[in-house]
């Protein structure tokens, strides 16, 4: 059944481009259960977009440093169901403006596009080579209300469109959650929610962030610990509520709230 699903794949959306004779083998199972059990409906052509997405992912990656995943069953478990499990702390279908800060090769922000297609989704990465990648996915895979913006969090989180226009920003950056908070909450909407992805035990670092998320306007409202669909990776979801606006000195100038994090 899983090689009729991909050859029905292949055939509608022109995978044989990308995928070579030695990528025909992908079992789909594991990702099929990980969906269930976050209760994710996929129809066959989404899948067949997460399908592309991994092969233009895996051929980019031969020619820029993109992710250090590459193996399929690994990319299943740590970009596509890490990414998605954000459906553990928030609907996602519903009308909203989403921001993906930092998103690097495009996760968690492509991912929940496939999934999620009524998202309004804007990435953002400070690196133009990867946003240029993204762009190049965009376009192959036919997303619609979506862009990818190249620039730092720092500047452009003062521009008019972005700031406080957001009902919810996302990040899986790497960074202490203090100076996350700097980087995302101004972005978002009074009302509106920022999540942040983290592995391990996390409680620390959130206590430690306290002052920062409400000096920024924030307010810490859940941290949600699970186990990764059909792994034993452990994550945390942290939900930071925005209650009032972001003073208008933050975010501090480039480089300040990584080097200096409000504490």
């Amino acid at each position: 059944m899983e090689k009729n699903l991909r050859e029905h794949h292949s055939g509608h959306y022109g995978l044989e481009e990308n995928f070579s004779e030695n990528h025909t083998g992908y079992q789909l199972e594991k990702f099929y259960k990980g969906l269930d059990q976050l209760g994710i409906t996929c129809s066959e052509a989404q899948i067949n977009q997460f399908l592309k997405f991994y092969g233009m992912l895996v051929e980019k990656n031969k020619v820029m440093n993109l992710t250090s995943i590459t193996q399929w069953e690994d990319a299943v478990e740590k970009h596509f169901l890490d990414s998605l499990s954000l459906t553990k702390c928030i609907d996602l279908n519903q009308s909203i403006r989403a921001l993906d800060l930092g998103t690097g090769a495009g996760f968690p922000g492509i991912p929940l596009k496939i999934a999620f297609p009524e998202l309004n989704l804007v990435l953002m990465d400070s690196l133009n080579k990867r946003i240029i990648f993204l762009q190049e996915v965009i376009e192959a895979l036919h997303l619609s209300g979506i862009t990818a913006v190249h620039g730092r969090a720092e500047e452009l989180a003062v521009k008019p469109e972005y700031r406080e226009k957001f009902g919810l920003c996302v990040s899986r950056a790497v960074a202490n959650l203090s100076s996350l908070s700097e980087y995302c909450l101004p972005f978002v909407k009074v009302g509106g929610t920022f999540i942040s992805y983290k592995s391990g035990e996390i409680e620390e670092e959130a206590a430690k962030a306290q002052k920062a998320i409400s000096i920024l306007g924030g307010k810490l409202k859940s941290i949600e610990k699970f186990t990764l669909p059909e792994t034993d990776l452990s994550r945390s979801l942290i939900q930071i509520e925005k209650k009032k606006k972001t003073p208008k000195a933050y975010p501090r100038k480039a480089g300040t709230p990584a080097k200096q994090p409000i504490c």
